[in-house]
């Protein structure tokens, strides 16, 4: 009976320390982080942008990841958004991106993951929200990738966009 009494103690002292541990998953998720930062990109996990109708219907909030890449700017640049789900007509941003730049991210889009939410232009930089499901090293380089691309194609890093002129 004191042997059964000592493990059940035991159990009970080493159960929040157990408890404690990441699991397999969120080893990887440290892992593929900690690889972005290396590729330049900042992390952080957020709640999902919104549409517009999600806002008025007030769903909760999906949590993912942003990921950014840091803008050196003397000027600042024009914001825009663009969603990479399908939203309702109406309800996206998409309409105040020139042709050029909505021509310049289609084309990257296919360095995106599928679980891709949005990626959006701030005073601050690029920044590109998903949910990580599936994310791999590869995936990483592609989005950094995807990035690199749109920085040097539209001249972001300069704080004037080639197609102002």
């Amino acid at each position: 009976m004191g042997w059964l009494i000592a493990v059940v103690v035991i159990g009970f002292m080493l159960a929040p320390v157990i408890w404690i541990l990441p699991s397999r998953r969120q080893s990887q998720q440290a892992e593929i982080r900690a690889f972005a930062r290396t590729m330049g990109l900042s992390v952080k996990v957020v709640a999902m942008p919104k549409t517009r109708r999600a806002k008025i219907r007030r769903e909760d909030d999906v949590f993912g990841v942003c990921y950014t890449r840091f803008l050196h700017n003397k000027k600042p640049l024009a914001s825009w958004k663009y969603w990479l789900i399908e939203v309702p007509d109406g309800d996206d941003d998409i309409e105040s991106l020139d042709p050029a730049m909505l021509e310049l991210i289609e084309a990257q889009r296919q360095l995106l993951p599928k679980d891709a939410s949005m990626l959006e232009l701030t005073p601050l930089g690029l920044n590109f929200y998903w949910r990580e499901s599936h994310a791999s090293d590869e995936i990483v380089k592609n989005i950094a990738q995807c990035f690199d691309n749109i920085i040097a194609a539209a001249g972001l890093e300069n704080g004037v966009s080639k197609s102002d002129g």
